[in-house]
């Protein structure tokens, strides 16, 4: 159980999503996602990874190389205007609140004010990039580093606190902890330990609005409860459950995809969690040899020191 289980895992979501993106609910309904296929939203081929991939193998990458925000946000830039960590050479989709963020350092505005606050800003752009950090050794550290790269893109604090959650849950998972206390631990993290800084804009009124994944019956929601949206705590809850509610990787990443929404990286989420819970060996062979461009993927982590649970520091 490493990082590589969780980067495949999340690839390959990632990837089986890309076709279904925005699709609706009601779409799904009638017309499952059963295997990995291609074209759809983007008319991309079968194995296409999105911009879900190419900003969390960015993070990965200055993890590795032990650099500072500022590095990440040239790694990030580099993959803006120049299509670094692309699938194909281009890039075809970006949120909109990262571009705005992106656009805010190319006109010279700092890091510390580049990204977006406002509640409709809320967005998941640097949850589906956060998985790198829980496979850092010191872990409180590495959550800093995370809040920190969050703010190049996404300043609201509920987007740290959903990155906080997540992170900590696949930590616990790293360590050995089952599917529900797993997502207990998280959530007990965030309710007793989560400040970092005591800046105003980081203090929200979290109870309430994580009052569905502090419930330890969360998994037993109905999924007209589960919403699918690109609003943080939404991708966080549907990828959540959709973990929680599954016996194995197959059936988690189809799940994530037929909720419909932002099936990308619900997907991606939920595929990192099951990768890292049931192993590499549980993600379909079939779906890794579609997956494009893996040479690249591979000499991204082939620099990583996989002998161990975590990057050294």
């Amino acid at each position: 159980m490493n990082i590589k289980d969780a980067i495949w895992g999340f690839i390959v979501g990632d990837a089986l999503g890309v076709p279904y993106e925005f699709s609706s609910r009601s779409r799904m309904i009638e017309n499952p996602a059963i295997d990995m296929v291609g074209y759809g939203t983007y008319n991309q081929v079968p194995g296409t990874w999105s911009d879900d991939t190419s900003m969390m193998l960015c993070v990965l990458e200055n993890i590795h190389n032990k650099g500072t925000t500022k590095n990440l946000a040239n790694l990030f830039l580099k993959w803006y205007n120049h299509n670094y960590m692309t699938p194909h050479g281009e890039v075809f989709d970006i949120g909109i609140t990262t571009r705005a963020a992106l656009n805010n350092i190319m006109e010279g505005v700092s890091l510390k004010n580049s990204g977006l606050s406002d509640e409709r800003s809320a967005g998941n752009g640097s949850l589906m990039r956060c998985v790198p950090y829980a496979f850092a050794e010191d872990i409180s550290k590495s959550i800093v580093h995370m809040i920190m790269g969050s703010r190049i893109t996404h300043r609201h604090a509920l987007c740290h606190l959903c990155c906080m959650y997540y992170v900590k849950m696949l930590r616990a998972i790293l360590e050995g902890k089952g599917k529900q206390e797993a997502a207990n631990n998280a959530a007990g993290y965030i309710k007793f330990g989560w400040r970092i800084t005591e800046t105003e804009d980081d203090q929200v009124p979290f109870q309430e609005q994580f009052s569905k994944l502090f419930n330890h019956q969360f998994h037993a929601l109905p999924e007209t409860e589960i919403q699918s949206t690109g609003y943080v705590l939404y991708t966080l809850e549907a990828s959540v459950w959709c973990f929680l509610n599954s016996e194995n990787y197959k059936e988690s990443v189809l799940k994530a995809v037929n909720l419909g929404g932002d099936t990308d990286t619900i997907a991606a989420l939920t595929g990192a969690l099951s990768g890292l819970y049931y192993g590499y060996e549980s993600i379909p062979e079939d779906w890794i040899l579609r997956i494009a461009n893996k040479k690249l993927i591979h000499e991204v982590l082939d620099k990583i020191d996989l002998s161990g649970k975590y990057f050294k520091e």
